[in-house]
């Protein structure tokens, strides 16, 4: 499938099982995994003040999203990610350049 057809569909899917949670929009970036393994990795971005998205919700929407991938003859395995806007980004010292 092309990124284009994913990305149409994740929206689909996405945005019918999360968005009475706040879900805006997916961004799709093909790649590799862990183990060097062709993958999707699949963001889906929330609107803020949406709060944190109950985990079964999640796990549902990213499991559908890999059935209808693979009926369509997707090989590689959607990982899904969220983003939540009003989220606080921690970084640690290191990254600041600090010992």
């Amino acid at each position: 499938m092309t990124e284009g057809e994913i990305r149409t569909l994740a929206n689909e899917i996405l945005g019918r099982t999360l968005g009475s949670s706040g879900y805006e929009r997916v961004e799709v970036r093909p790649g590799f995994d862990h183990s060097g393994e062709p993958s999707l990795f699949v963001k889906a971005v929330f609107r803020p003040g949406s709060g944190v998205t109950d985990g079964g919700r999640l796990n549902g929407a990213n499991a559908d999203l890999r059935m209808r991938l693979m009926e369509r003859g997707e090989d590689r395995f959607p990982y899904l990610d969220v983003e939540y806007p009003d989220d606080e980004v921690l970084i640690d010292d290191d990254e600041l350049g600090h010992p």
